[in-house]
């Protein structure tokens, strides 16, 4: 038998409003950033295993709401970050055919943002920024997310665009920048998979 318990629930049938929530505080560009942020010091952070297949990785990223995870070996050693785009899609083809496998033999970390490309800031600096500076650092560096570090080096963090967009409710579009003839190449192949 379980420890938990089931509880009780009621009817909506004669409910058609919604509570006072003058007291909640909108969210704004101008609000504080820590308001949007993943903080790994409440909350443990969503990794993954760097040898789990592509469909494993997606049913989890399905089954557990999230659109990012932080890869990590078999020793917890962080090594990038992986997010529900880079498991599908024409990418993923396009590895598995140069390196000719089929798209099942293809782990995450063969699709993942290994942690050199990827950038950080400093928790510090965030806690006194507000929201439209995180954006517009995430728009400047053309990345879905950027990750938080602690004064000691290690990750505290992370902030994404999607996490933005729900606190704020709208949408927020980050398009990636191209720093060389191969990012251009892999741009213009998956912004053609979304023409098409």
């Amino acid at each position: 038998m379980s420890e938990y318990k089931s509880l009780k629930t009621l009817k909506l049938e004669g409910v058609y409003q919604f509570c006072d929530y003058s007291d909640a505080e909108p969210l704004s560009l101008s609000s504080p950033a820590i308001k949007v942020i993943t903080d790994f010091a409440r909350r443990q952070p969503q990794m993954i295993q760097k040898d789990v297949d592509i469909d494993h990785a997606v049913y989890m990223m399905l089954n557990g709401h999230v659109r990012s995870k932080l890869v990590v070996d078999h020793d917890d050693t962080f090594l990038g970050v992986v997010n529900s785009k880079d498991l599908s899609g024409r990418r993923v083809l396009s590895i598995a055919q140069k390196r000719q496998v089929s798209r099942s033999d293809l782990t995450v970390e063969d699709v993942m943002t290994k942690k050199q490309d990827l950038h950080a800031m400093r928790f510090t600096t965030v806690a006194k920024a507000k929201i439209g500076d995180v954006l517009e650092t995430l728009k400047e560096l053309g990345q879905q997310h950027v990750l938080l570090m602690d004064e000691k080096g290690g990750l505290r963090g992370m902030i994404s665009s999607s996490d933005i967009a729900r606190a704020l409710h709208v949408p927020v579009n980050i398009f990636q920048k191209a720093h060389s003839f191969r990012d251009i190449f892999e741009i213009i192949h998956e912004h053609g998979e979304l023409m098409a």
